[in-house]
């Protein structure tokens, strides 16, 4: 501060204003690159072919995530079914057209996810 004080007082304006440049382009230099909304990360995606799932069997950590399934078969409405082990159904999602996403908690165990009108289709979930 003794600096600006030797400094005459039409300078210390300018000099006042340079810092602050500097510290301004400092912190956007610093600062982390902004890549837009976050997007959830964590989710299974599953390919809807015309001979079933691809993969037809995935594994995945006991937790909430997202299953993501791509539909290149379907044009029209379809339904898909999520399942436990032993049948109890935990998800159908009736898709009017194109893909479909949901988020669904899972505990370990396994579970079978089918396109309703083509039970043989199936892909194996395996949470651990």
């Amino acid at each position: 501060m003794k600096l600006l004080e030797k400094l005459s007082a039409t300078r210390r304006p300018a000099i006042l204003t340079g810092l602050l440049v500097i510290v301004v382009v400092a912190s956007v230099v610093a600062a982390p690159e902004f890549s837009g909304p976050k997007v959830a990360q964590d989710e299974l995606r599953i390919e809807l072919s015309s001979s079933g799932f691809v993969p037809a069997e995935v594994q995945h950590a006991a937790g909430t995530f997202a299953i993501a399934v791509e539909n290149t078969t379907f044009a029209g409405a379809y339904t898909l079914r999520l399942k436990a082990a032993d049948g109890t159904l935990l998800k159908e999602v009736e898709v009017q057209k194109g893909s479909a996403a949901w988020t669904i908690t899972l505990q370990a165990g396994q579970y079978t996810l089918t396109e309703a009108s083509h039970p043989e289709w199936l892909c194996r979930i395996t949470v651990q």
